[in-house]
């Protein structure tokens, strides 16, 4: 194909890098309107495999395509490729992305990883998006069912200092499971540990709740201790 003359218009020659630019600032402006709307696109629809495929082609060495990759993963039940990609992305010190960060915090702690590296997560997601108001999940074998559970339950998480404030929620279509969602307060050092002894209270029989408290040494293996 024949390069266009020196001489022609200048939108001609950077045709190419134009279509680019239009393309982003496309993307750009619909998730600023969709997140002005409250709307985020759903990972698990085709529209987000589309703007994933779009996005690496663009530009496929970007920590958020690494992103948009990860979760393209995770919908294939690919656990390994998610981490690999989220952890491509965080070696390019990726900061912008709070959906990213608080993502992956989530599904090391889901996975049952190294407290210290859920820990770690967490604390960078917070120190670089301290006014994000979206919850981190903890899920619960069952749930307060009866009031003395739930004023057992929010004794424990009270005396939580990183925990803001929570909410729980109970089973639904989208999770079969009790979930307490956890706000976190900014700059304040995390230890996950503490939420899984929180809500482990559940587990004692309710004549044990007052005399006995649970400390875990680490997401799996926790222990009853006297108050």
């Amino acid at each position: 194909m024949a390069l266009a003359p020196d001489n022609s218009p200048w939108y001609r020659r950077f045709r190419m890098l134009l279509g680019i630019y239009v393309l982003a600032m496309a993307f750009g402006v619909r998730e600023y309107y969709l997140a002005r709307q409250g709307a985020i696109v759903d990972p698990e629809t085709a529209e987000w495999s589309r703007m994933a495929e779009v996005i690496s082609r663009i530009n496929p060495a970007d920590a958020d395509t690494e992103y948009l990759n990860a979760m393209e993963a995770l919908k294939r039940g690919d656990s390994d490729a998610f981490v690999r990609h989220m952890e491509t992305a965080l070696d390019k010190n990726v900061k912008h992305n709070d959906v990213l960060l608080r993502s992956y915090a989530q599904h090391l702690f889901t996975t049952n990883a190294d407290y210290r590296l859920v820990n770690s997560a967490l604390q960078r997601w917070r120190q670089n998006h301290p006014f994000n108001n979206e919850p981190f999940e903890i899920p619960l074998g069952s749930g307060p069912t009866t009031p003395e559970a739930e004023r057992a339950l929010r004794r424990e998480l009270d005396a939580i200092d990183w925990v803001l404030r929570y909410d729980f929620q109970p089973p639904d279509d989208a999770n079969p499971r009790w979930r307490v969602l956890l706000y976190i307060r900014p700059a304040v050092a995390i230890d996950a540990r503490e939420a899984v002894a929180a809500v482990s209270i559940l587990a004692l029989p309710p004549e044990m709740r007052r005399d006995f408290r649970v400390t875990c040494l680490n997401l799996e293996d926790c222990r009853r201790v006297p108050r």
